[in-house]
């Protein structure tokens, strides 16, 4: 299988609100990547054990294991912590924003976006897009 074909691109999306999960989702899936979700941190970690993404949309703020704690379990893991994270955030706080990147977060979505540019963000991360 040809790894650099969109089709072969998985991304994981954790997010505690499902219409989020649910648009972020059909705009990826439109164009051919293969989407799981997380509802939350901790969820993201158990399937994070059992399968790697080929890119990771983390929400900051999320019930239980917020998008910081698992971009640290994340960064200590070895298996883990090459996989590419965009952060997703509604606020924007640069303080998190900062954290995140020290953490190796390759960028961020502010919410509310638009989903074609989320689309295009997620691509680029993923070296599919040719600059």
């Amino acid at each position: 299988m040809e790894s650099s074909s969109i089709g072969s691109k998985r991304i994981l999306i954790v997010d505690d609100e499902a219409s989020l999960r649910t648009l972020v989702r059909a705009n990826l899936e439109v164009d051919g990547l293969e989407v799981s979700e997380a509802v939350d941190g901790i969820e993201a970690m158990r399937m994070l054990a059992e399968s790697q993404p080929d890119l990771i949309l983390l929400d900051i703020m999320m019930p239980g294991k917020d998008g910081i704690e698992v971009l640290e379990d994340l960064a200590a893991d070895e298996k883990l912590k090459g996989i590419p994270v965009i952060l997703l955030t509604a606020k924007g706080e640069q303080e998190d924003l900062e954290k995140g990147a020290a953490l190796g977060a390759r960028g961020h979505i502010t919410k509310p976006f638009d989903p074609e540019q989320m689309v295009r963000t997620v691509k680029a991360a993923l070296g599919m897009i040719r600059r």
